[in-house]
């Protein structure tokens, strides 16, 4: 039986673990982990098991802002190694697990679950999924060393009109095309002055830094349209980092 295996069957038979009792189960691994170096005289890869007690979306949803923030970032710091080996071997932008197991992933965050999606695997299970993004995903390319001089003084990133809206509402800003960005991204409070979003209990708060600046988001699918000068629109469906 492998630990994995032994750590899994743990788990299923003592039902729901405290973290005292996933501290447990860690320290269990790097026994048997130990113990299988001894005994084949190689060294075990690290990050083989990942520990983090789920709880029900009812308790997530009880939770501060903060300490919502902590269950997704504890169990992120708990797992380094093992959410690294998983980005890097599904090749993700995000992914979700629960009961140890990745359970949802996506190579971007197009395909991230919407709202009902999610909430309807939160009922399914019965658990609230740690939900986890590429640090690759702020890889926005504003290091002094990537700069390059154009040909013009004074040259800057274009900016033109876009449209966000959800299925009711809408409203007009102005994007700024960074070419050093992939994603799109947008002030939490612009969209909640327009009365495009609203935090729910139950949506997952990530922590990231950029810049060596830490910042707190969401990720929601809303409609983009872009315009240009000869009135010619293009509309799509994708997620914004806010």
């Amino acid at each position: 039986m492998t630990t994995e295996t032994l750590i899994q069957e743990v788990r299923e038979k003592a039902g729901a673990l405290d973290e005292n009792g996933e501290r447990l189960l860690a320290t269990i691994v790097k026994i048997l982990q130990g113990a299988d170096d001894t005994a084949t005289g190689m060294a075990q890869p690290s990050g083989q098991i990942f520990i983090g007690r789920n709880i029900t979306p009812e308790e997530y949803e009880a939770l501060s802002r903060e300490e919502k923030r902590r269950y997704i970032a504890d169990a992120e710091k708990l797992n380094k190694r093992w959410v690294e080996n998983q980005f890097n071997r599904l090749q993700a932008k995000w992914f979700m697990v629960i009961d140890g197991r990745v359970i949802m992933h996506g190579a971007t965050l197009n395909t991230y679950p919407e709202d009902e999606e999610f909430l309807a695997l939160c009922e399914k299970t019965g658990k609230f999924p740690f939900a986890f993004i590429s640090p690759r995903v702020f890889d926005i390319e504003e290091r002094p060393t990537i700069w390059h001089k154009t040909n013009e003084a004074y040259d800057a990133y274009p900016a033109l009109p876009i449209t966000i809206a959800d299925n009711n509402r809408r409203f007009q800003t102005e994007a700024d095309l960074d070419t050093g960005a992939i994603d799109c991204y947008c002030a939490l409070e612009l969209l909640t002055a327009n009365g495009i979003f609203r935090a729910q209990p139950k949506n997952v708060e990530y922590t990231s830094k950029h810049l060596s600046r830490p910042f707190v988001y969401f990720i929601k699918a809303f409609w983009v349209e872009l315009t240009d000068e000869t009135g010619t629109s293009r509309r799509w469906r994708t997620s914004i980092r806010s």
